[in-house]
């Protein structure tokens, strides 16, 4: 703290003082005004700065900010789980299928006549075949939280696209893939050009990381998989496929 000298004796009296307590001499007070003013000035910021910092309106503005996104990508969200639950345009299921030829069978016995063979199923050939194969008792169709109830093709030129009908809680699921499908070195290679769940497109980029999607409908069709496999070539046409075995 500043004392106050006095001029003529030299002596440190008190801030409180007027005149000097040994001599009696008036006190020069105004070095002392000035650093009272300075210090009074230094508070006021320092409580104007406590002021704003406890302020119940300090950062309000990012508040609101963050709260905006949050609730905007919750409505993001809950849009796409609403369209993903949503129905995709598709056929309805027949309620009668007709006598499903035994593909497999067929498949079987072209192989081993070591003849040179094509067979020609029509879409709904192979969907009724699909139908039967879900309803087999031996299916692993109907096990899991998540039981597959359909699977039903669409053929174009040079593709196949295969949906699935799941079901959770009796509330339908649907899922599909749209695939270039061909057989190299004993294998079944599907080129991904896009899918879907519900009525959300997926892009082929990512639909070819989501074959587990499908791993139960491939689970139920491993025989007519292993078969296929076998064969030289398969060719899709509008509503028809070829099969075609050479030796």
């Amino acid at each position: 703290m500043t004392k106050l000298i006095c001029p003529d004796c030299q002596h440190e009296n008190e801030t409180e003082r007027i005149y000097c307590h040994n001599c009696g001499a008036r006190l020069d007070r105004r070095g002392l005004e000035k650093e009272q003013v300075q210090e009074g000035s230094g508070e006021e910021k320092t409580r104007q700065h406590l002021k704003k910092m406890f302020s119940p309106n300090r950062g309000l503005g990012k508040q609101v900010a963050v709260r905006f996104v949050k609730l905007l990508l919750g409505a993001l969200c809950l849009a796409a789980v609403i369209v993903m639950l949503l129905p995709p345009d598709l056929p309805p299921a027949p309620k009668n299928y007709d006598f499903a030829p035994l593909i497999n069978r067929d498949i079987v016995s072209a192989l081993s006549t070591g003849q040179p063979t094509m067979l020609v199923y029509n879409e709904e050939q192979v969907n009724s075949y699909l139908a039967a194969t879900l309803r087999r008792k031996d299916s692993p169709s109907r096990h899991g939280f998540f039981p597959l109830r359909r699977i039903f093709v669409q053929f174009a030129e040079g593709k196949c696209a295969v949906h699935l009908e799941r079901q959770i809680f009796r509330l339908s699921i649907f899922t599909g893939n749209t695939s270039r499908v061909g057989i190299v070195n004993g294998k079944i290679v599907a080129a991904s050009e896009g899918g879907y769940i519900g009525r959300m497109p997926i892009h082929s980029s990512i639909m070819k990381y989501a074959d587990f999607l499908f791993g139960k409908a491939w689970e139920c069709l491993a025989r007519e998989r292993d078969s296929v496999s076998r064969l030289a070539r398969i060719e899709f046409h509008p509503q028809t496929v070829n099969l075609i075995v050479a030796h």
